[in-house]
């Protein structure tokens, strides 16, 4: 838990450092933000493993109802994001939360692509804070790991990939962190998060990605939450 607040107000500074500016193509743009900003709520509850939170963003996202002027297959679209919600919001681990926080940007990223949205490309990647303190460095982590979600939203391959390999260089966790865990099992949990950026960086289809990004948020919310 202490590493949690030691981290949370250097991470504020980079958390939406890749949010695309609104699609001004769409008729209901401020609906796509709110769908935007609860699957990114989600993201971020996964990734410090609050459950409560997390099911109530994702019950949030699953009853959000179409907008009025919103294109019909626009509208058939969110019926998977809705369901992948639904089931989130059922979460009773932390990493089914992460599973389902993936899940859910998998299908904002079929959404896009179905509806020639180009949300991909409008993404700026933005690059870690310079190194100097345990904090720095996990608020690198986290640019790393919000760039592979955004590869899953636009999607981009692009990317995904520089947060894979930003993930494989910064993954080893810096001596001197505050946390409950003991020295031992951060790194360990630091093995595993470069383990799984090399893996990130061979995922070429959605669900490969969905499984890996899961993955690397269950692991950081075991960090994040405490030894249990």
């Amino acid at each position: 838990m202490r590493a949690a607040v030691l981290v949370v107000a250097t991470i504020a500074l980079w958390a939406c450092a890749s949010r695309p500016d609104p699609y001004m193509g769409s008729p209901s743009r401020g609906q796509m933000i709110t769908h935007f900003d609860l699957a990114l709520d989600a993201r971020q509850h996964a990734l410090f493993g609050e459950l409560d939170d997390f099911r109530r963003v994702a019950d949030d996202l699953a009853q959000l109802e179409p907008a009025n002027d919103l294109p019909a297959e626009i509208v058939l679209q969110l019926g998977p994001m809705r369901w992948e919600a639904r089931e989130a919001a059922l979460a009773r681990t932390i990493a089914e939360a992460a599973v389902g926080a993936a899940s859910i940007a998998e299908t904002c990223g079929d959404c896009h692509t179905a509806n020639g949205v180009p949300l991909g490309d409008r993404f700026t990647l933005g690059g870690p804070p310079p190194p100097g303190s345990p904090a720095r460095h996990m608020a690198g982590l986290n640019w790393a790991s919000r760039l592979l979600w955004d590869g899953l939203v636009g999607p981009s391959d692009r990317t995904w990939f520089t947060g894979a390999e930003g993930l494989k260089e910064l993954g080893a966790l810096p001596e001197g962190l505050p946390t409950d865990h003991d020295r031992n099992a951060v790194a360990t949990m630091g093995a595993r998060l470069r383990q799984l950026g090399d893996k990130a960086t061979l995922a070429r289809s959605a669900p490969e990605r969905v499984e890996v990004l899961a993955d690397i948020w269950a692991t950081c919310a075991s960090c994040h939450s405490g030894p249990r």
